[in-house]
């Protein structure tokens, strides 16, 4: 049986969520390395990977805005048929 697809209320809530939580972690990770860094710590090995999954962290947030934008295009759209 299919489910109904989501509100546009519902897709906005559910990106907004991501997007804060992509650019939490990113943030967090990125303060990590920078603080490891300036501590005189070598950039490899574990350093790297937590430097990797920040921008990781950066991309999902950016991957997310983008489903934020159609959103609003299609808010947009509806509110201009009415």
């Amino acid at each position: 049986m299919a489910r109904p697809a989501p509100t546009l209320q519902q897709r906005k809530t559910f990106a907004l969520i991501r997007i804060l939580g992509g650019l939490v972690a990113g943030c967090y990770l990125g303060y990590v390395v920078l603080v490891n860094l300036a501590a005189g710590a070598a950039f490899e090995g574990q350093l790297l990977f937590t430097a990797l999954v920040a921008v990781a962290g950066f991309g999902y947030a950016v991957w997310y805005l983008r489903e934020l934008s159609a959103v609003a295009r299609e808010e947009r759209a509806r509110q201009g048929r009415r």
